[in-house]
């Protein structure tokens, strides 16, 4: 599979994903978070995937990490 994505458009994939990563342990950790846990995990564990996958073919990506 080839999806020809410009460096950018894999930035701003990553970076967004990198994100939503946050946000949703962010609401995860609260204390009467109004979504369930696992759901909130299934959908963590769907992003982190993806900006894994992003991280094997763009190593360098990772230096953005502490800027998101």
């Amino acid at each position: 599979m080839d999806f020809d994505f410009t460096s950018e458009e894999i930035i701003f994939i990553y970076g967004h994903f990198k994100k939503e990563i946050k946000k949703l342990t962010e609401l995860k950790n609260l204390p009467n978070s109004p979504i369930s846990h696992k759901s909130i995990n299934v959908d963590i564990d769907l992003y982190s995937s993806i900006t894994n996958k992003i991280e094997k073919c763009c190593p360098r990506l990772n230096k953005l990490n502490s800027y998101l």
